[in-house]
């Protein structure tokens, strides 16, 4: 397989979601003045998924960069033929790792043990979360032999309340601000001679399924612009658009103000 990337450990943080992202949006006319104005927002139809997916994935990466050297972290490895890939694979100290991570901004989450439910809306995160684990144990089992069961997380950013009233099993679901102290809480399982074995396995690009070819070089600065651009059409539309249109109606106000005195001393002259 011949890669300019030639190991995963290279792919960042929400690579394959931002890859999915600018090529949707690509097809997306550009605003107009008049939008642009009103503040609507330049995502594309169906893109306002794969932004605030790759967000949510940004923010866990940032999070996973705070581990100490004994953990390796890896991003975006793709799995499946239909765009499934697992968002973040950890090997260190308390095992091997994978974790789901989903963006839920302001919503209300409950976690029961056989279901997660995000404002009362059923979602398949505990089932996904733990196919994942199941296939990156195939995947090196078929090398060679786990000594610890993979672990399978999910991890919410952004959710106004997480309740779990039962823990699920075997997947456990986080807050993404717990992310790194549960991490490092976690039993010694796995020694430095049987990590580098695993982390030499995952880093192989022949080891998983249509990587895509070369490294994501101009991803992040082109995804860096969308998501200006996408922040300020939401500063626009919540806080400068109502501020222009009550600076123009105190304007028209003071304009029709100023006339109808002006109409007023007229009429009153003699």
């Amino acid at each position: 397989m011949t890669l300019e990337s030639t190991r995963m450990r290279q792919r960042f943080a929400a690579q394959f979601m931002i890859e999915k992202l600018l090529r949707e949006q690509s097809g997306t006319p550009p605003r107009t003045l008049w939008a642009r104005f009103l503040g609507r927002s330049p995502l594309g139809v169906n893109c306002e998924g794969w932004y605030l997916g790759a967000q949510g994935e940004i923010v866990v990466g940032e999070k996973l960069a705070t581990l100490s050297p004994e953990w390796a972290v890896f991003h975006a490895l793709p799995i499946g033929g239909h765009g499934w890939d697992i968002d973040h694979v950890l090997v260190g100290p308390g095992g091997v790792i994978t974790i789901n991570t989903k963006q839920h901004r302001r919503q209300r989450v409950l976690v029961e043990e056989r279901s997660v439910l995000v404002d009362s809306r059923p979602v398949p995160y505990l089932r996904h979360a733990k196919f994942e684990a199941e296939r990156v144990t195939t995947l090196l089992e078929d090398r060679r032999p786990l000594p610890i069961p993979v672990i399978p997380l999910v991890v919410l950013v952004g959710a106004r309340s997480i309740d779990v009233r039962s823990s699920p099993v075997p997947v456990t679901v986080l807050d993404a601000a717990e992310l790194v102290p549960w991490l490092t809480s976690l039993p010694i399982v796995l020694g430095p001679a049987d990590r580098l074995r695993v982390i030499e396995l995952l880093d192989d690009p022949d080891m998983w399924i249509d990587v895509p070819l070369g490294s994501g070089e101009g991803l992040i600065e082109s995804f860096s612009r969308l998501d200006s651009e996408v922040r300020a059409a939401a500063l626009q539309r919540t806080v400068l658009l109502p501020l222009e249109l009550a600076v123009a109606a105190v304007a028209a106000f003071i304009v029709l103000n100023s006339a109808m005195t002006l109409v007023v001393g007229i009429l009153a002259s003699p």
